[in-house]
């Protein structure tokens, strides 16, 4: 299978980006509907449960079973979800903002992917918009990441003021993923690189 054109590899994947555009498209409208019905509807009792992602420290020694001597191992931190029913309030509201937001970069980042590869798709490789799309890319890769992570922290930070368990105790943290960042810096190069050679295909078609 070619690279680029009809049928071929670029056309797949705008076909791939498509219908994940859609899904957020769906998924964002369903959220923001949410948001805006929960300032009129109380859910609290509903049946209705928030699933976070914690982070939780536990006080319970461990012990090796094929040692006869206390091996001092612990626990020092775990990673879960942690469901609970819904609560009206700032909380919940903020919360689904900030999902929203975080819905609403992805879909612009999926909308410039789109944009480069329903052109790749038609052979226009060389193409100024595709460079700035490009770079569009990297920076909502980045500040989408970050913006990932001061959620996560948000919300550990709620479950360790209002949630506690025996032998276990919810704690702040963030959870930066650095491979994400690195990939967006990657991208940023990738655009520079491809504007550059714009640039180099544009002079030798006004040369020839």
């Amino acid at each position: 299978m070619k690279a680029l054109g009809d049928r071929s590899v670029a056309s797949c994947i705008r076909f791939v980006l498509d219908a994940a555009w859609w899904l957020v498209v769906v998924s964002l409208a369903l959220l923001t509907g949410l948001l805006v019905f929960s300032f009129f509807v109380k859910l609290e009792g509903n049946n209705l449960t928030m699933n976070l992602p914690v982070t939780l420290e536990m006080n319970t020694p461990v012990h090796d079973n094929s040692a006869s001597l206390d091996t001092g191992a612990q626990i020092e931190k775990l990673h879960g979800n942690l469901r609970f029913p819904v609560r009206n309030g700032a909380f919940f509201s903020g919360s689904m903002v900030l999902i929203v937001l975080f819905c609403g970069s992805l879909l612009w980042a999926l909308t410039q992917l789109r944009h480069i590869f329903r052109s790749l798709s038609r052979g226009l490789l060389f193409l100024p918009e595709n460079a700035r799309r490009i770079r569009w890319v990297g920076f909502t890769l980045i500040f989408g990441e970050l913006a990932r992570a001061a959620l996560v922290y948000f919300w550990s930070y709620y479950t360790s003021l209002h949630f506690t368990g025996n032998g276990l105790h919810f704690v702040a943290s963030t959870d930066v993923n650095a491979i994400t960042i690195l990939g967006g810096f990657a991208i940023l190069v990738l655009a520079e690189v491809f504007r550059e050679g714009t640039r180099l295909h544009e002079d030798q078609s006004l040369t020839i």
